[in-house]
């Protein structure tokens, strides 16, 4: 067993790139303060990037003992054992590449680590990789570190103490030997022969591996000599080393396959010019110039022989010119006598330069590699040489322009040509501005010495251009014009130009050989020559015209190419030259394309062609001109033209090369991209551009494939040339409904429709891109034309797919007869070349990392989302995808790979694609969720699809064999914002990142799968909760940025509220705790404008995030031009929508006013009105850009919100109340932050409507801290309310009611729910029982006086809210209002309130508003909506509140509310409503209302009992169905014959003493009615007594009862006042069949029974409720779970004391039954003595004073009289009857007199007796 410590080169190396990398893109302040512990740490790391560590021997033994004896590993402390082929494969892995065995261990750990990432290579090929891949990352932190250095070129911005850190540790390394062990490596390491030293010991894998392997090599080696070119750039080499990188380049000059400079030798060559001092030193400025000890041995060095190979000789000439120009540099600037010896051999170095073709290298080796115009440095320090060489060398430069006139006779390049070549070549690759200088410059006013310098410099380059345009003839013309061209590169420079060859110029003070006049008048002659010879030809006659030179040729070229190089710079010129009346340019450029000239003249003229349409008001002309001089046939002509058909087939073809087809199809593109006229053509043709479309598409597209070509490349070009004019045509294309036509002939649909079926066109964009995909399938990369072609495709179809879902509804809509097929279907036809459906395949492989193109990439993959998202075409992509293992894992890393690239976001360039395309591989992810499993995307996100997916365990990639998946990819992408790393540079792909993991989260799939991954491994929730919400930086936030991290915050939250509903679920308490503690305890991450809010809890502080975004508003336009209502229905056209969120399509509005300005344009208007229009265009679409981001916005503040609402609904409700820390005073801070920031002018003052919600929930949670849910008991041990704190709330919830608007009805039902549950809180638990004919009404609560002073101190404003929210507002909204108002009312014991509602006409509103309620209730119950029910039932609540005192019961009166309920027709339809609980709702209001109303106003007020049986009558149906319905089933029946049964016992008894009217009469013959079947109710309800089951609902026995009294307390009022009753009782007795006394004697009976048995348990409960603390445990939390569900988590004394609550609770309830039961045992007893008293006493024959007795009384049956008499004594006991006067002696109460009782009895006793 051993112990090792590994140097670490692989692994740990990390942390130090990871933390420069931080620096550079953040600058980091944490991370710089760390950098100085990290560069000493790792200082052995960039020594070990020079030299491996040496193989030992007994590190050999060490690993090869490791089998038996183990081996401890860094990080851990016990030894591990190794394989045996482990062992093997290490020895083997340090002979190849000739490393330390334990290393090597480190490094196949490495390997084995990373498989996930790589499972097409081993684990030993991948150490190979990781080897090479870990010096090249190395060497790159090594050149980013001297990139930051302190000096003279750059600077990064960073803090002083990091730039010294760097500064002095880089020069350390200096100091060390830095530039020597550079050189050797780049000496010692060769690609080539590392490959196939790899090679050899079978370390090499397939092709792939080997281009990585190369790839990582080659730019180890660029990277280490780019090292020395950063330090050259910021601070020149020392001496010494400086002379050992010329050493080195002169003995080591390597050249690619194609002859130009290697990148690492192109970066040592201008290192050495960076050290050479090439411009004037400023002051005080280090050179090593000023050493003659260097000058001297560098002078030496270079005039030495070098290796006698060309390119050596060609570099050491170059860098004679080099050192001739720094040596003529210095002696200018400063006092250098060591150089005049040097500057005595000036002539001799230029000559060496000259001979060995110096000039001819800059040209031809350096200026041709790859790399050099990708380094800005590169060309800027050419650009200073040249610049120089003209400037200091003038008297040379003059002779060699001098020279050059004699030597132009001979065919030998003199070398003002190759200094010419080399600056064309040096400016037309230059992107910056550096031509500038070489323009006349404007003398500074008052210049300083530099500002001379530039001046004098700038004149001297001048001049030598200017000497040019005045001398130069014959061979140097074509040279000099294309310098020209070249230094026109830029708008200023291009306008300088233009003037210089100007006869009448600024610069026309010689006499130039050549001007735009000659050349254009040249041009002129040689057409008319042409036409000369072409006049009276006829057809089919061979002529011959004027043939020109090939130096003419090649003179008109340059020219054209000068020409159309200054057209491109600026658009003023393009106007100015076209329309010069003497030049004619579009005529006679045209004419000469009809004329038989050469193709490469016609090729470059209509280059020129095609830069003219890039200015608008010239492309109507151009068109006019192409179809006027047919050089695209578009008419039948007998014409001997050939045409560029022709000339295609015949010419070019022959010739193999294609210039005039390439320009002719940049011409149409250009003129396409600007204007399409739709009326081109008209009167002699089919207007439009059909004919071009043809041409390109048949004749050149269709056939690109099949042509010969000199240049394969050509050929691409030619095809993404085709491709771009296809994708233009599509791209300006509008879909409307009169393209549809097929008689309009639209090119664009007819494209269009080509695209969208299976036709040649589309077989032959998808070759295009199946031969891309097999390049890459070959391990080579893309280039070139085909790179280009292949670029163009993908976008075609691309756009193809983008246009086609509106084709294809505008079809549908239209029945148009044109049949298109979607292209997500067409991409699944089979490919002819293959026979098989692989297209799909295709498009996979060239996601690929080794496609570099991310455009080509990304489009691949949108079409590859749009194949599994259509319906229909998933299953087949998925097989077509999956069926070989191989391809689906190499996509799956082709995914991993793209979106693991470390590229931040707008950073311009190649990083926006970037972006984009990882961006859209997570939207591929996202769409393929929406789709049954299983399919491809769940297999890329790490399923199983073989079998269920809710049965996957998703691990670590290595893990059980687990690969790496975009999943783990997402993850470890999204901690990048974790501390230490902290990195927010992709906020956007991060916030597709959440939306995925959310999708994945909420599918019940792989939900359960997610969670427990993101729990386990990675505690996703807990981290990034520490981070949420992110602190903000020392500046100030940008405002994208903000946004971006806002919206992370929601897509969180919405993770974190899942992830607690099912934490909560599955009882984690620990890990659920954790979370919660996490919210609801003080967050640690607020800074800067937080500041107020430090030490709060993280749910405000999320909250205050989210308040943060500042919405806006867009302010309306001023327009001149546009009609500002068309306008608005034009971007309503363009709107579309995102989610629920609409937008405006910018673009498409932009395509649609531009085509309206080109209308305009065609009717000539100023250029100077064309430019205000087009600000006012730009005005439009900035200001729909900001209305776009308004709405979103204010979408992502309202999702942010509710994001946080779900959170905090789930914690409050979801999770245990035990697990949430202080939770009562957490709601209360919480509903006081949100009303607080709700009001009018604060931050969610716009989301009130779900906030509100909020608030509802956080008051109802807050009151159920003090009292039991849906009661109103008070929990035991409840911590009170703070003082005052309710009063505070209503007032909050009341000034918000009154602020929120009328039309936000959602927001006022919440405030209304939360106010009515505030109050709820504060109310007192007083009931009033109202007593009629033995019902008793519900009990009403009433509000605090503190509450209720709150609401009245807002006077008429909150109630004439409420009022009118009652009348007009929302269904929700007009319950609460009446609920809230029903309240009130019933709190105002002054009834002031009352008489505003009087006053303003709302009571009588509210009462006439119910024949509209009427009128809803019946198209409710028709179409099953309860809501106007509910309304309904609110009304009628708030009428009987108001009816429950005297003076409200007169003010409905008087409003006339008892006639309005006769009119509610509705109640006639209850018998056929077939939903029993409507019913009871229909019933239940209106009685209740006419029972409080006549209770209120008592037994004398005629005309409410009046009205009252009016309305009897009116629904005596209703009520006589009511009454016959006594079976009973529900207790909401019971409830509905209660009160119907108190309403008809009252007027009963109270309208007997009416007179006769027509009212009365009515309703004592409803009453007979009605009669029967109420006593019917005594034999179908049966009374309670004491063997009444235990399960029987208490309510229900409690109804029962009351409706048994109302009964016979109807009998009662029946049997009339007078000594003669009406009898309704027979006078048989023993008999149990009909309503005889034996019914009256049975209930009795009964009564006395059941009153006798809850008089025992009453005295039980009182018994059991003072000594509850003797019941067993179970007993008590039986009662206690009655009135707490909670409470068996309750400790014991709490559970006592709501187990003796619930005791009270029932005996309270035993105690009103009695009542009733007394009650009914004294009216029982009247009756029986009534009855018995009128057939004992007035049957007999004689009334009292021996008066006779009616004739029917004698019909009385006198033998059920005789038998009455005998047995009434044997049922009527004394027992019996002592029974009765004891009970109500022993229950004597307010409600029942026993001495009347008693009374009863006694003349009962007496009429048995008798």
């Amino acid at each position: 067993m051993s112990s090792v410590i590994f140097p670490g080169l692989w692994g740990s190396q990390s942390e130090l790139v990871l933390a420069v990398d931080s620096i550079v893109r953040s600058k980091s302040a944490v991370v710089s303060e760390q950098l100085p512990l990290l560069l000493k740490k790792h200082k052995p790391d960039f020594n070990a990037l020079f030299v491996n560590p040496a193989r030992d021997v007994r590190d050999r033994q060490t690993v090869l003992k490791s089998v038996s004896e183990g081996i401890i590993l860094p990080g851990n402390t016990t030894p591990r054992t190794l394989p045996k082929l482990f062992t093997q494969e290490v020895v083997l892995l340090s002979d190849v590449i000739k490393l330390n065995e334990l290393v090597c261990v480190d490094l196949l750990l490495a390997g084995e680590e990373n498989l996930p990432r790589f499972p097409s290579l081993t684990r030993g090929l991948l150490a190979v990789l990781l080897y090479f891949d870990g010096k090249r990352s190395l060497a790159t932190c090594l050149r980013t570190l001297v990139q930051m250095r302190e000096g003279r070129t750059w600077t990064f911005g960073l803090q002083h103490s990091t730039v010294d850190t760097i500064t002095s540790f880089t020069s350390d390394l200096m100091n060390e030997g830095l530039v020597q062990k550079i050189l050797d490596v780049l000496t010692s390491t060769d690609v080539t022969a590392e490959i196939e030293a790899l090679e050899q010991g079978h370390a090499v894998g397939d092709v792939a591996h080997r281009l990585m392997l190369r790839e990582a090599i080659t730019e180890y080696r660029n990277t280490l000599a780019e090292v020395l070119f950063m330090w050259s750039c910021q601070n020149p080499l020392p001496a010494t080393d400086s002379l050992k990188v010329l050493c080195h380049v002169k003995k080591h000059c390597n050249l690619s396959k194609t002859g130009t400079l290697e990148s690492d030798t192109l970066a040592l060559f201008m290192t050495l010019l960076y050290c050479i001092d090439l411009d004037p030193l400023p002051d005080n400025a280090a050179s090593l110039m000023t050493d003659s000890t260097f000058t001297k041995n560098f002078h030496k060095e270079l005039t030495e022989a070098g290796s006698g190979s060309k390119a050596s000789d060609g570099l050491i000439a170059a860098l004679h010119l080099v050192w001739t120009v720094s040596i003529n540099v210095s002696a200018t600037t400063f006092a250098a006598q060591h150089l005049d010896q040097i500057l005595a051999e000036e002539e001799m170095l230029l000559d060496w330069t000259f001979k060995h073709e110096g000039l001819e290298f800059f040209t031809n080796v350096l200026m041709k590699s790859s790399n050099f115009f990708k380094e800005e440095y590169y060309s800027s320090r050419l650009h200073t040489l040249t610049t120089n060489l003209i400037h200091y060398l003038p008297l040379r430069v003059g002779e060699i322009v001098a020279d050059s006139k004699q030597q132009s006779e001979t065919n030998v390049k003199s070398e003002y040509e190759k200094i010419l070549d080399l600056m064309s070549a040096l400016y037309k690759g230059d992107t910056s501005d550096l031509c500038d200088i070489f323009w006349n410059p404007d003398c500074p006013s008052s210049p300083s010495n530099k500002d001379t310098a530039n001046f004098n410099k700038q004149t001297s380059l001048f001049k030598f251009v200017k000497v040019g345009a005045e001398q130069v003839t014959g061979p140097l013309f074509v040279e000099y014009v294309t310098f020209l061209s070249a230094i026109s590169g830029t708008a200023q420079s291009a306008r300088h130009c233009y003037n210089l060859l100007r006869a009448d110029g600024p610069y026309s003070s010689g006499n130039p050989l050549v001007t735009w006049d000659h050349f254009f008048s040249s041009l002129e002659q040689y057409l008319w020559h042409i036409h000369e010879q072409l006049e009276g030809v006829k057809s089919g006659q061979i002529v011959s015209v004027p043939t020109i030179t090939q130096p003419e040729l090649d003179a008109l070229l340059a020219l054209l190419r000068l020409t159309a190089g200054i057209l491109t710079q600026d658009e003023g010129l393009r106007t100015t030259m076209a329309e010069n009346s003497q030049w004619h340019i579009v005529s006679t450029l045209f004419g000469l394309l009809s004329c038989p000239v050469v193709p490469q003249l016609k090729g470059a003229i209509l280059d020129c062609l095609a830069v003219l349409t890039k200015t608008p008001e010239l492309c109507l002309s151009l068109w006019q001109q192409l179809e006027a001089t047919q050089i695209l046939p578009t008419v039948q002509s007998n014409s001997n033209k050939l045409g560029i058909q022709s000339e295609l087939e015949e010419i070019e073809s022959r010739n193999e090369t294609y210039p005039e087809s390439r320009g002719f199809l940049d011409l149409v593109k250009g003129l396409l991209a600007t204007t399409i006229p739709g009326s081109l053509g008209v009167g002699y043709r089919q207007p439009g551009l059909v004919p071009y479309l043809n041409f390109v598409k048949d004749t050149i597209f269709l056939k690109f494939d099949i042509r010969a070509y000199t240049d394969t490349n050509e050929m691409w070009e030619v095809a993404a040339k085709c491709l771009d004019i296809f994708h233009v045509f599509l791209d300006q294309f509008n879909v409307n409904e009169v393209d549809l036509d097929e008689t309009v002939n639209s090119p664009a649909f007819l494209l269009l429709s080509q695209l969208l079926n299976d036709t040649p066109l589309l077989i032959k964009t998808m070759s295009v891109i199946e031969s891309g995909a097999k390049v890459l399938g070959k391990a080579e990369r893309l280039s070139g034309g085909q790179l280009l072609a292949t670029q163009s495709a993908v976008k075609l179809l691309s756009l193809t797919l983008d246009m086609q879902d509106e084709v294809l509804n505008l079809l549908r809509e239209t029945n148009a007869t044109a049949i298109v097929t979607p292209l997500q279907q067409l991409l699944l036809t089979i490919n002819p070349s293959t026979r098989s459906t692989d297209f799909v395949i295709h498009l996979a492989k060239l996601l690929v990392p080794l496609n570099t193109d991310v455009g080509i990439a990304h489009g691949c993959l949108k079409l590859i989302v749009a194949a599994c998202s259509k319906p229909g075409t998933l299953n087949p992509v998925s097989i077509l995808l999956t069926q070989n293992s191989s391809i689906a894992e190499e996509l799956m890393q082709s995914l991993v790979e793209r979106l693991e690239t470390d590229e931040p976001e707008n950073a311009g360039g190649m990083s926006d694609e970037t972006n984009a395309l990882r961006q859209t591989i997570v939207n591929l992810m996202i769409s393929l969720l929406d789709f049954a499993p299983p399919n491809i995307g769940f297999y890329l996100l790490g399923f199983d699809t073989s079998r269920p997916l809710n049965k996957t365990v998703l691990q670590e990639p290595g893990i059980q064999g687990c690969k790496r998946t975009v999943l783990h990819s997402v993850i470890d992408l999204l901690c990048k914002e974790l501390p230490p790393n902290s990195v927010f540079d992709t906020p956007k792909l991060s916030q597709l990142c959440y939306q995925l993991l959310l999708k994945l989260a909420t599918n019940r799939h792989t939900g359960a799968a997610v969670l427990r991954y993101l729990r386990s491994t990675h505690d996703f929730f807990g981290k990034f909760l520490e981070i949420h919400p992110h602190s903000s930086s020392s500046r100030e936030e940008e405002e994208d940025e903000g946004r971006c991290r806002l919206q992370h915050q929601t897509e969180f939250l919405q993770l974190l509220a899942l992830e607690l509903l099912v934490t909560s679920r599955a009882n984690l308490t620990s890990y659920l705790q954790r979370l919660l503690v996490g919210l609801a305890g003080p967050s640690s991450t607020i800074q800067g404008p937080f500041h107020a809010l430090e030490g709060s809890r993280k749910l405000l502080s999320l909250l205050e995030s989210v308040c943060r975004l500042e919405v806006g508003t867009f302010v309306p336009l001023e327009l001149h031009f546009f009609d500002s209502e068309k306008l608005e229905l034009l971007i309503k056209q363009h709107q579309y929508k995102e989610g629920s969120l609409v937008l405006v399509n910018v673009v498409n509005l932009h395509k649609s006013l531009q085509s309206e300005l080109n209308i305009l344009a065609s009717s000539n208007i100023s250029v100077a009105q064309r430019n205000e229009i087009n600000e006012e265009i730009k005005a439009i679409l900035n200001n729909t850009v900001e209305r776009n981001l308004v709405r979103r916005k204010i979408s992502l503040k309202r999702a942010a919100f509710d994001a946080w609402r779900q959170v905090v609904e789930v914690m409050i409700v979801g999770c245990s109340n035990e697990l949430v820390p202080s939770r009562q005073t957490l709601l209360v801070e919480l509903t006081q932050a949100i009303l607080a920031k709700s009001r009018d002018g604060h931050p969610l003052s716009t989301l009130l409507s779900p906030a509100s919600g909020c608030v509802v929930l956080l008051i109802q949670q807050l009151r159920y801290t003090t009292q039991i849910p849906n009661s109103d008991v008070t929990l035991e041990g409840a911590d009170p309310l703070p003082p005052g704190l309710l009063q505070t709330m209503t007032r909050n919830l009341v000034e918000a009611i009154i602020q929120c608007g009328g039309n936000m009805q959602q927001a006022r039902a919440h405030l209304y729910a939360a106010l009515l549950h505030c109050l709820k809180m504060s109310a007192s638990n007083d009931t009033t029982d109202l007593k009629l004919g033995g019902a008793i009404a519900q009990g009403y609560q009433l509000v605090d006086s503190d509450s209720l002073s709150v609401l009245c101190s807002y006077g008429d404003i909150f109630i004439e809210s409420l009022c009118k929210d009652a009348s007009k507002g929302h269904g929700v909204t007009k319950v609460l209002a009446f609920s809230l108002l029903s309240i009130v009312l019933g709190a105002d014991t002054y009834q002031n309130w009352l008489k505003h509602l009087k006053n303003k006409g709302y009571v009588k509103h509210f009462i006439e508003s119910i024949n509209s309620d009427n009128q809803n209730l019946m198209m409710g119950l028709s179409q099953d909506n309860i809501k106007p029910l509910f309304v309904y039932e609110a009304k009628l609540a708030f009428l009987s509140q108001i009816a429950q005192t005297e003076v409200g019961a007169v003010t409905l009166l008087e409003a006339g509310v008892i006639p309005r309920l006769c009119e509610l027709t509705i109640l006639h339809q209850l018998p056929v409503t077939s939903d029993l609980y409507k019913q009871h709702l229909l019933i239940q209001p209106v009685f209740t209302l006419l029972t409080s109303l006549l209770i209120s106003l008592g037994n004398r007020h005629v005309l409410a009992n009046r009205q009252a049986s009016q309305f009897v009558c009116m629904h005596s149906e209703l009520i006589t169905t009511i009454v016959k319905n006594d079976t009973g089933i529900t207790k909401e029946d019971y409830m509905d014959l209660q009160i119907v049964t108190s309403l008809l016992a009252w007027l009963r008894a109270h309208n007997l003493e009416e007179e006769e009217d027509a009212v009365n009469i009515q309703l004592q013959s409803t009453s007979t009615q009605l009669q029967r079947h109420l006593i019917n109710l005594l034999h179908s309800l049966q009374l309670p007594g004491k063997c009444t089951s235990n399960d029987t609902d208490p309510e229900v026995q409690t109804l029962k009862l009351q409706i048994i009294t109302n009964v016979v307390s109807y009998c009662v009022s029946a049997m009339g006042k007078s000594q003669v009753i009406h009898a309704l009782f027979s006078p048989e007795i023993g008999s149990k069949k009909g309503n005889s006394l034996t019914l009256l004697i049975g209930m009795l009976q009964l009564g006395l029974e059941g009153s006798s048995h809850h008089s025992d348990s009453y005295t039980q409960l009182i018994h059991k409720a003072l000594h509850v603390t003797q019941l067993s445990t179970e007993e008590q939390r039986e009662l206690a779970c009655d009135i707490a569900p909670h409470a068996e988590k309750c400790s014991a004394v709490q559970r006592a004391k709501y187990a003796e609550r619930r005791l009270e609770q029932m005996a309270d309830t035993k105690d009103k039954e009695l009542t009733l039961y007394t009650q009914l045992i004294e009216v029982l007893v009247y009756l029986l003595w009534r009855h018995t008293h009128y057939y004992v006493v007035y049957c007999k024959g004689e009334g009292p004073g021996g008066e006779p007795l009616p004739k029917k009384l004698y019909s009385s049956n006198q033998d059920n009289i005789k038998q009455l008499t005998r047995e009434l004594p044997l049922h009527l006991t004394d027992p019996f009857l002592k029974k009765i006067v004891d009970f109500c002696s022993n229950k004597n109460n307010s409600g029942v007199t026993s001495s009347f009782t008693s009374a009863l009895v006694r003349r009962i006793r007496k009429l048995v007796t008798s």
